[in-house]
């Protein structure tokens, strides 16, 4: 089985960036749209009435909306846990593929101190398969490694490829569900944010004929 080395320099920009992304999300909402809104308060005040009822009701259609993106930016929140678990994930997998270079470094060095004899490749290509393994493990001669020491190289090293394969697969599936839950879960509260704002600004709109009756008149007059 060949294994390709993960690469997680893209899934951290990834992660950098949707962290970035989130925390200008959360600075909008809970500094810049709070003094917007407080804004609109103070300056409904000195309006006439019919003016600051306007102003007041199309704040609130506003503030609606921001609750609408808060909603949304919660999603790019659980989008960013998902990428976390698998970077975790990821660096797990990055961490067993180093100990099989370390154990392949150990298993080349311990192979090339054994001196074979022509009856050891005999002895070894005439086995089965299932035995190949034992077979080439007790068929050369000393000096060299004692045949315990390369047979438990061996084994610690096919030990290593199994964990490694189930990492593998493990991180394939959970690639595959993370993306698909965090972006899912994502794109169904830009659909739910998209719905509120369309409300909240025929709300306002609403709120806004008042004044445009208020104009009319005014001008009949």
């Amino acid at each position: 089985m060949v294994h390709r080395p993960s690469d997680s320099r893209l899934l951290n920009s990834l992660l950098s960036n949707e962290k970035d992304y989130y925390k200008q999300l959360l600075v909008l909402l809970d500094t810049y749209s709070q003094q917007s809104l407080s804004t609109f308060a103070a300056y409904a005040s000195a309006s006439p009435t019919p003016v600051a009822r306007a102003v007041i009701a199309v704040a609130g259609s506003f503030a609606g909306a921001d609750d609408a993106l808060r909603r949304y930016a919660a999603s790019v929140e659980a989008w960013q846990a998902e990428l976390r678990a698998l970077k975790d994930l990821e660096e797990d997998v990055g961490n067993v593929l180093r100990d099989r270079e370390i154990l392949v470094t150990r298993l080349i060095k311990l192979s090339k101190n054994q001196k074979p004899t022509r009856d050891s490749f005999i002895g070894t290509f005439g086995s089965s398969i299932g035995d190949l393994s034992q077979t080439s493990l007790n068929s050369f001669s000393s000096p060299g490694p004692s045949p315990s020491k390369l047979g438990a190289a061996q084994a610690e090293l096919q030990a290593c490829e199994a964990h490694l394969a189930l990492k593998e697969k493990e991180l394939d599936q959970l690639r595959a569900s993370a993306v698909r839950r965090g972006l899912e879960a994502r794109c169904k509260a830009m659909v739910e944010c998209g719905w509120n704002w369309g409300e909240m600004g025929k709300e306002g709109l609403r709120a806004l004929e008042g004044i445009e009756n208020i104009a009319s008149r005014a001008t009949d007059g």
